[in-house]
């Protein structure tokens, strides 16, 4: 992706006719991008990298209740993958016909990075609601290391 945006912007700017050779360059890095944002997501979760309220429930909440308040927290989250897991896939599914713009591929190979996105995004919130915090973070491993 990161290639081809180069080659894309070099031979815009840089050459001498502004050359666009490849004129189906800026639509995959478009939606492959979709892709890289559904699995780093998943990432974000199991480090605890993503934007959270931790701080004011630990300082305004008991414990037990905000361990209570995570885990109503974690429910939400889970239920609102499963929803979009499922109208993800059927967006994708009705898209397989579809093709894209520059190229004869189906646009759904990009519309399915929602539903995979989510579904490992499902499967670490399960396992935070099971565990009360990712079993596989780097995070934890490096603090049990010391």
């Amino acid at each position: 992706m990161l290639l081809l945006s180069l080659l894309q912007i070099f031979l815009r700017y840089f050459s001498f006719l502004g050359l666009r050779l490849f004129t189906w360059g800026d639509e995959i890095v478009r939606l492959s991008s979709i892709w890289v944002v559904f699995l780093a997501a998943s990432l974000g979760v199991k480090e605890k990298a993503h934007l959270s309220v931790a701080f004011f429930l630990e300082k305004y909440l008991p414990k037990k209740l905000m361990v209570s308040v995570q885990n109503i927290a974690s429910l939400i989250v889970i239920v609102t993958q499963v929803f979009l897991i499922y109208y993800g896939s059927r967006y994708a599914l009705n898209a397989v016909g579809k093709t894209l713009q520059n190229i004869d591929m189906s646009i759904a190979w990009f519309y399915a990075a929602i539903p995979v996105g989510c579904f490992y995004l499902l499967m670490d919130y399960i396992l935070i609601l099971v565990y009360k915090e990712h079993p596989y973070s780097r995070k934890k491993l490096s603090i049990d290391k010391n």
